[in-house]
């Protein structure tokens, strides 16, 4: 991983000297716009929508969009006259419980490293972190730009996850939003559907449970074409039942693994047992398979 920011945390007077890393990459396959009657990439060229002109990057300045709708140039000038951020710490603010951060907020993650001379108060901040069950929340520059972000425990190491101002989160309006004051949840539906919930339910999640159907399929569907072998078609799923069906087809699904998974474990756990026993070496002499001696 390539560094991307060194620093400290900061909170009261203890200082944590730091490096941050992006701790998440993009496995999206890559594409190419082509021209489909050769098969040449596709380029862009950076017009003037007025003169139709290419433009060079020296002749490129920037544009932003008042309040009233106008276009408003700054120069270099009119941008370093903003206050400068160049602070080189994460300073924390506050400490909150794990579940008070909502993760619609979160933004980009970044795994954080202490530099050799902070390791003893980095992990102190993390086992301490870990053991009240808190989420600090702290201000940091990055790129020249001020923002809020929360410093968690992730396995070992504490991780900086950037947040989204509150203006950035949209506000959910739904038609069926507006009957809500109506809706009467029915009491079986609820039952059955916190009975799935249960038969489906685990402590941790485990990541390693899923696949990125999309991109195996993709990568598949890539190699079949430039190998000439056809690709299978996906036949489209049945009709769907009503929800009290499904829930209990759900429900009764559920049992099922679990009981399958919990017979093998048990019949493995067995097996595991009979085998020992077999080892297990005589008591007192009476061994019923000890060899005799020859005279």
């Amino acid at each position: 991983m390539r560094m991307v920011w060194r620093g400290t945390i900061s909170f009261g007077l203890v200082s944590i000297p730091v490096r941050l890393y992006v701790a998440t990459e993009n496995k999206n396959v890559p594409s190419h716009q082509i021209h489909l009657s050769d098969g040449g990439r596709v380029q862009y060229k950076r017009i003037c929508s007025i003169d139709g002109a290419e433009v060079p990057y020296e002749e490129i300045g920037r544009g932003y969009e008042s309040a009233t709708g106008e276009l408003v140039v700054l120069s270099d000038d009119d941008l370093a006259a903003l206050p400068a951020k160049t602070s080189r710490s994460i300073e924390v603010i506050s400490f909150l419980p794990v579940q008070a951060v909502d993760p619609i907020y979160l933004d980009r993650s970044y795994y954080v490293e202490p530099e050799p001379q902070g390791a003893k108060a980095y992990r102190l901040l993390r086992d301490a972190l870990r053991k009240r069950g808190r989420v600090a929340v702290a201000k940091v520059t990055l790129r020249d730009r001020e923002i809020v972000a929360s410093l968690r425990v992730h396995d070992d190491v504490l991780v900086l996850a950037t947040m989204l101002w509150p203006d950035e989160v949209r506000e959910p309006q739904f038609p069926f939003q507006a009957s809500e004051d109506e809706w009467l949840t029915p009491s079986q539906e609820l039952a059955m559907a916190e009975a799935l919930i249960d038969s489906l339910s685990d402590e941790q999640l485990d990541p390693g449970r899923y696949r990125d159907v999309h991109r195996e399929t993709l990568t598949a569907l890539i190699d079949a074409k430039a190998t000439g072998t056809l690709a299978q078609d996906v036949q489209p799923g049945g009709a769907t039942p009503d929800l009290l069906s499904a829930l209990r087809a759900s429900i009764e699904a559920a049992k099922q693994r679990r009981s399958g998974n919990g017979g093998r474990r048990r019949a493995a756990a067995t097996s595991g047992t009979a085998k020992k026993r077999v080892k297990k070496p005589a008591q007192n002499g009476r061994e019923a398979g000890s060899p005799r001696k020859r005279g």
